[in-house]
């Protein structure tokens, strides 16, 4: 936001008192900005959870801020990883937008979509400098029925399994930094990550898949390691060409993609690569 707009004024928290409600605001506009960052924008307790930060939040940043600089535009800005966000979150910026006490100011969403909006109007030196390297080539948009062939192709082929366990979720970047993945294979897995949405309809669609697939990459990356020892130049990045290669039922782009989209997914939930220490 603050290359998009140089009057976007970041709010550090400070103390106990935080942020007093107020991620970021542009104080010539009046606009303001809150976050809600959840790992799951479906799951009902998170959704109270929002519809209840909402509308706390727009009370508790009017209390502290209306008064020095009147609050004309209010984004609740929520990580709903364009899926769209649920009824009720929607209800309740239509609650406060009707509320008597709040009539001057506007208040609305601001989802991925939007913040994509803001991302792509900027120049690419300014996109460079926010996300790093950007791969001259854009992975396709991964097609139902490739995830659909490369699933079954999976769970079809023989591998053992490992016993799996419980293990923390690490950040993205940490774990890439962690097992000395390169740039490119880093954009690939982020690019990856983008598509998410249309896997988790899959495995809405297609019950115990999931679990399945999991141990699949898991026992895909142990093999990896077995080929390819640590002493091995870019050994890391080896290992996830080995997956994809292993992965894939035959070397097509829909197909690739399909593997690529399903090993961010794993990537990320660490049953693939080492988790951090």
């Amino acid at each position: 936001m603050t290359k998009a707009n140089p009057n976007f004024q970041p709010v550090k928290a400070y103390g106990n008192i935080g942020d007093m409600k107020n991620d970021g605001f542009d104080h010539t506009t009046g606009t303001y900005y809150q976050i809600f960052s959840p790992e799951d924008i479906t799951k009902d307790t998170t959704i109270r959870e929002a519809v209840k930060k909402l509308k706390t939040d727009f009370s508790g940043l009017y209390n502290h801020w209306n008064g020095l600089c009147p609050i004309k535009k209010f984004f609740f800005v929520v990580n709903d990883k364009y899926k769209g966000l649920p009824a009720p979150i929607i209800q309740m910026v239509l609650e406060l937008n009707n509320a008597p006490e709040y009539a001057q100011s506007d208040i609305g969403t601001f989802t991925a979509k939007d913040l994509e909006k803001v991302f792509m109007s900027l120049d690419d030196l300014d996109k460079q400098d926010i996300i790093g390297y950007i791969p001259d080539e854009i992975i396709p948009v991964v097609e139902y029925e490739a995830l659909h062939e490369t699933v079954t192709y999976l769970i079809n082929a023989e591998l053992p399994m490992n016993s799996m366990d419980n293990l923390t979720v690490p950040d993205f970047d940490e774990k890439i930094a962690f097992n000395g993945l390169s740039e490119v294979v880093k954009s690939r897995l982020i690019v990856g990550s983008y598509q998410e949405g249309i896997l988790m309809l899959y495995f809405n669609d297609n019950p115990g898949v999931k679990e399945i697939l999991q141990k699949k990459f898991n026992a895909l990356y142990e093999q990896s390691k077995e080929n390819i020892p640590d002493t091995q130049e870019n050994c890391s990045d080896c290992r996830f060409y080995y997956i994809l290669e292993k992965a894939s039922s035959k070397n097509t782009s829909p197909i690739q993609t399909s593997v690529l989209v399903l090993m961010a997914y794993y990537f990320s939930s660490c049953d693939i690569f080492e988790e951090p220490q």
